[in-house]
């Protein structure tokens, strides 16, 4: 249920989740507009204090206050910056964590259907754009609707009449708004699929440029590339077609507004209403009403792209793993394996790869199985590691099923070399040791690399067992590879 709610509410979940630093970077962002709305009421006032030739003491307390002021709101601006960040970087962090583990309990069905890159960029720059959107796009949302409600009341202070005609443009800006927000939603999802397509085949390219430069496709393949990349900047081009609109429309309420107010405030300063210090405070005031409309466009944007961002994640999260971990037994040591009437297919598959297969193996036996290419080979030993659900059948470890083993334990009683291995970006040993984590011991690597003949060789790298590898372990050769797999 908890995730539930996450899913439907992202945003409302880690507002509360991280309740403390946003409430304390509100504060602070309020208590920076509020001394950033007094400011210019202090310059009205040291203006008039000048104009009625007032003693120096005077205009001195009023210019100490100004700078206290200033003080103020360079501390309090430094202090929302540090609360909200905390705010937001923490729920980035907790996104992407969940996703990524999320990713790591769903079975090979799942990434036989998604490429590697498409998810990447879901790990990346989806969650990077939600955490604008909860971050700065709320932020600044927040920001420019306080700054509202404390400058207009100011601004009623000072001159109501001057007020209603200077803003008579801005009631329209809130429904222009509304319209470019949406466009902002449905093109910023087409930009993020374009940008996962395109993240997939870059990597698919990288992954595979042997083959690629073996088989003189460059040329095919750059041009393949160019035609993803081309539609990616065209989507890319739409995106800021519609942000192009906003600086446009907020702006033109509030600079219109001053024009009115150099024709409505000569006549009343002439006749004496009001003072030059009330017109510079205006003015302020409504150069500062340019940010709240231009940040309510941009916050809305923001907010949109974070949340058409989390509408991508949300269908990765809300995928089911066909293997979930239920089961409770734990187990050190392996007594038996049986089959029993095992038959398996891969999903849209006309006939099972699996059909009523029967064995059993005790330990200490040695067992080898046989069979053409595609007779199952590879996935029984899939199913026997749990990466594939038993549908027909049964499978049992010491006489109990598969089902009901905790799989952390159930995969420690299983060493798996698969024919294409697969060596991390790590250095020799911590690739040997990649399942016993908690080992220290360095002979043991060097016992396991002589039982693969492959002790000499390594002795021979500058840095021996502690030598870097490259991806995959590319500067190993193919034997070698292997046999460090074996190991």
């Amino acid at each position: 249920m908890n995730s539930e709610k996450f899913l439907k509410h992202p945003v409302r979940h880690y507002i509360w989740k991280y309740r403390r630093p946003f409430t304390l970077g509100l504060f602070f962002l309020l208590i920076t507009n509020a001394l950033d709305a007094v400011y210019p009421l202090i310059m009205k006032k040291a203006i008039d204090q000048i104009a009625a030739g007032e003693a120096l003491s005077a205009i001195a307390l009023t210019s100490i206050l100004f700078f206290a002021v200033m003080a103020g709101l360079a501390l309090t601006r430094y202090c929302w910056r540090v609360f909200f960040g905390k705010y937001h970087t923490a729920a980035a962090e907790d996104l992407r964590n969940r996703l990524f583990n999320h990713l790591t309990d769903l079975g090979p069905n799942f990434f036989h259907r998604h490429q590697i890159g498409e998810l990447m960029s879901l790990i990346t720059n989806d969650v990077q754009a939600f955490r604008s959107g909860i971050g700065s796009g709320l932020l600044i949302l927040f920001d420019g609707i306080s700054i509202i409600f404390l400058v207009i009341p100011l601004m009623l202070y000072l001159e109501p009449t001057w007020t209603w005609k200077t803003l008579i443009f801005l009631p329209a800006v809130p429904f222009l708004i509304w319209l470019v927000t949406k466009l902002t939603f449905k093109a910023f999802k087409k930009q993020q699929d374009d940008l996962s397509d395109l993240a997939a085949f870059t990597q698919e390219i990288v992954s595979g440029i042997r083959v690629i430069k073996g088989f003189h496709q460059e040329e095919n393949k750059v041009k393949s590339y160019n035609q993803i990349s081309d539609r990616y900047e065209k989507s890319s081009n739409h995106v800021a077609l519609i942000d192009a609109f906003f600086p446009p429309i907020m702006r033109f309420g509030v600079a219109s507004g001053t024009v009115i107010l150099l024709f409505i405030a000569g006549s009343d300063i002439i006749a004496g209403v009001a003072s030059i210090g009330t017109l510079v405070a205006f003015q302020r005031y409504i150069s500062k009403m340019v940010w709240p409309m231009t940040a309510l466009g941009y916050g809305l944007s923001q907010y949109q792209k974070g949340l058409a961002s989390f509408d991508r994640i949300r269908k990765i999260l809300e995928e089911q793993t066909d293997i979930p971990n239920t089961g409770t037994h734990r187990g050190q040591d392996f007594q038996s394996l049986k089959v029993e009437n095992l038959t398996f297919s891969y999903p849209n598959a006309d006939t099972p790869t699996l059909k009523n297969l029967n064995f059993e193996i005790q330990k200490g036996d040695f067992v080898g199985i046989i069979g053409t290419v595609g007779a199952g080979k590879t996935t029984l030993l899939q199913i026997l590691s749990r990466l594939y659900p038993v549908s027909h059948g049964r499978v049992l470890y010491n006489g109990i099923p598969i089902e009901q083993w905790d799989t952390t334990s159930l995969r420690q009683l299983v060493a798996a070399v698969p024919q294409e291995p697969f060596l991390f970006s790590e250095s020799i040993a911590e690739n040997v040791l990649l399942g016993r984590p908690e080992e220290t011991d360095p002979s043991l690597v060097e016992q396991y690399t002589e039982i693969v003949d492959l002790k000499e060789e390594l002795e021979s790298l500058p840095q021996k067992y502690n030598s870097q590898l490259g991806e995959r372990g590319v500067n190993l050769s193919g034997g070698q590879k292997q046999r460090l797999a074996l190991a």
